[in-house]
């Protein structure tokens, strides 16, 4: 039997364990949903729109609304950059009020295909304000870099793992986010993906549980 036709059920197996492995760590579940369009302006330059929601608390409330907006090009053979900004409304507890925040961010990615195996490489920088009691005041800019392993192949599907490391600048690496997912792709316009992942605290206790991540892409 290939590899192709029972991969599929690896990555189920791989996704059970993640979120085992994280549910048991830290309680509360946490649902992630996302929607994206992508427009390509040039056979180079493309433009995205995306919505967010993130619902915590063991999916019992929504926390998160989240909108963003980018600008990518693409240059030399396996390098894209892109410019993004991303507007959130997010509250601390459900009984508290939504407070904005406005992210910039900038990305060069990497990536090149060796063997079965594709490599993804994205250096980001963001620096973000929050709103306080009316007053928008500089919150803080971190360095990201995240490495992302998949097994692109004949089918329809293609599974992954990646590993996000936050360093905060000019303090320490205080956050990485390791996860594991499965895209798939039902034509060149349409695409979903699943992952299970968590945000772990290096600095403190305030390390997340398992996050399901559902994100539905089009692309025209």
């Amino acid at each position: 039997m290939k590899i192709s036709s029972f991969h599929p059920f690896i990555i189920l197996l791989l996704l059970t364990f993640t979120f085992n492995q994280l549910y048991a760590q830290n309680e509360g579940l946490a649902l992630w949903n996302s929607i994206s369009v992508e427009k390509k302006i040039t056979k180079k330059l493309s433009v995205s729109l995306s919505g967010q929601a993130r619902i915590v608390e063991n999916v019992s409330y929504a926390q998160t609304y989240i909108g963003e907006i980018g600008l990518s090009y693409k240059f030399l053979k396996n390098f894209e950059i892109s410019g993004n900004y991303r507007y959130t409304e997010r509250r601390k507890n459900e009984t508290k009020e939504f407070k904005s925040r406005h992210r910039f961010y900038a990305d060069l990615s990497y990536e090149r295909k060796l063997g079965f195996l594709k490599f993804e490489n994205r250096l980001r920088y963001q620096s973000q304000f929050k709103d306080n009691d009316g007053e928008t005041d500089f919150d803080t800019s971190y360095l990201r870099n995240k490495l992302e392993i998949s097994y692109p192949n004949k089918s329809k599907f293609t599974p992954y793992i990646s590993g996000d490391i936050f360093y905060e600048i000019g303090a320490k690496i205080d956050q990485i986010r390791p996860k594991a997912g499965i895209s798939y792709k039902f034509n060149k316009h349409h695409a979903v993906d699943v992952s299970v992942f968590s945000n772990v605290d290096l600095v403190g206790t305030e390390s997340s549980g398992a996050i399901i991540g559902l994100g539905y892409k089009f692309k025209f």
